[in-house]
């Protein structure tokens, strides 16, 4: 699997960027080449990521997942990814006031793709018109932070399966939103390499709290 990943991936990058070329220098396209092009396009970017969450479920079932473990200051990783969410997403994210003494032992990498999908997911599925808040805070021996929204909510029954692998809610909106049902497992098998440990609360109708916990260094 993780052979196959690697050389479907390649060729796609490839695809994806001619792609991406074309729609910035197209200025000539009528409006239904231009709509092709970005589906496409759209298409390329989602497979792509399916092969790379592939890739990082067969390092991690095979034992091959590496950690680069460091001791680093939380709210300087917070503010960068935040910066960068709020790039790609066009949507208000909001970073609460925190302490900018926490330390965490943990991957920058490997943190910086866990929240990012989180934050993905509370852009995905909560209303445009409402910000995603992100939050830092002590909580015995763990630096705990969390990504807040105001979306439809998850159902209780579904709150303790969300995390296992190819588990989806809703397939009609996952298939909406470009979902592969891989994303969560992937946090969840990150965040425990780094060990730590990641957990949902929602409320029908309100949104939902999802909350990752990391060893204070």
């Amino acid at each position: 699997m993780s052979n196959v990943s690697h050389e479907l991936r390649t060729p796609l990058t490839i695809v994806s960027g001619y792609l991406q070329s074309t729609l910035r220098r197209g200025k000539n396209l009528s409006e239904p080449q231009r709509e092709a092009l970005e589906i496409a396009s759209s298409e390329a970017e989602r497979t792509i990521q399916l092969l790379q969450d592939l890739l990082n479920m067969a390092r991690a079932d095979s034992g091959h997942l590496s950690f680069n473990l460091e001791s680093l200051v939380a709210g300087n990783v917070l503010e960068e990814v935040v910066a960068m969410a709020r790039q790609y997403s066009n949507r208000e994210i909001n970073l609460e006031p925190f302490d900018k003494s926490i330390r965490i032992k943990a991957d920058r990498d490997r943190l910086k793709q866990v929240l990012l999908n989180l934050i993905d997911n509370a852009v995905k599925y909560s209303d445009p018109g409402q910000p995603i808040v992100i939050k830092l805070h002590r909580c015995d021996h763990k630096a705990v932070i969390q990504i807040c929204d105001r979306s439809q909510g998850i159902p209780l029954q579904h709150q303790t399966r969300i995390f296992e692998r190819f588990y989806r809610i809703d397939e009609a909106r996952s298939r909406t939103s470009g979902g592969t049902g891989l994303g969560l497992s992937i946090v969840k098998t990150l965040v425990e390499g780094m060990g730590g440990s990641v957990a949902v609360l929602s409320t029908l109708g309100k949104g939902s709290n999802f909350s990752v916990n990391l060893p204070l260094d």
